[in-house]
């Protein structure tokens, strides 16, 4: 009973710490945005801390909710940390939401007052940035139906021991983060190459 109470809370809060992946991304350091305007720095590390902040808070409110789980049934576990994920959900959507509307407006302000760029060069920009963003929505959409797939067959397979489910989760978060990693490092090739295309169109 101990046992499947704790794999309960391991598989939900495995859930929560991927769909927050899927919000935070990962950062790229100092000193990786060379040939970034000062205006596009600042704005960047703006939201850096924003994310850190938003990060930090639901940490906290994970942290909170194990204490509040402690001598639960495993039927109210699985009920708290469902609805629990179902908020933080709703909370990373509406952040994830709010941060598309201000890079919009950023880039509607840089657009407004870069002189070099053609009408065409701002639109070809505007078409790219949107066919990223729906590579990615479809990315976290096909990510989260295999994940609760896999957690779901994992949980309930009669065939497989608590150790056994424990190091197939591991290694299944493993492969996850490879894939996110891959798909990150093909987006930012892909914006380099789009920065040469339009440098080159410029000379």
């Amino acid at each position: 009973m101990k046992k499947a109470a704790a794999l309960v809370v391991i598989i939900f809060s495995l859930l929560i710490i991927l769909e927050a992946g899927q919000v935070y991304g990962k950062g790229k350091g100092k000193g990786s945005s060379s040939g970034v305007g000062r205006k596009t720095k600042e704005f960047h590390q703006k939201q850096r801390i924003e994310k850190q902040e938003h990060k930090r808070k639901q940490h906290e409110e994970n942290r909170e909710l194990r204490e509040d789980l402690k001598g639960k049934t495993p039927e109210e576990k699985k009920q708290a940390l469902k609805e629990h994920k179902k908020v933080q959900k709703q909370e990373n959507k509406a952040f994830n939401k709010q941060r598309r509307e201000e890079n919009k407006t950023f880039l509607r302000q840089r657009f407004a007052d870069n002189n070099k760029l053609t009408d065409n060069q701002k639109n070809k920009i505007c078409k790219f940035f949107t066919k990223q963003h729906r590579e990615n929505v479809n990315f976290r959409s096909q990510e989260q139906k295999e994940n609760m797939a896999f957690f779901e067959k994992t949980v309930n397979d009669p065939n497989m021991t608590y150790k056994q489910k424990k190091r197939a989760i591991k290694k299944y978060m493993k492969e996850q983060k490879a894939q996110a990693k891959q798909h990150q490092r093909e987006q930012h090739q892909e914006r380099k190459e789009e920065r040469e295309r339009i440098r080159l169109e410029q000379e």
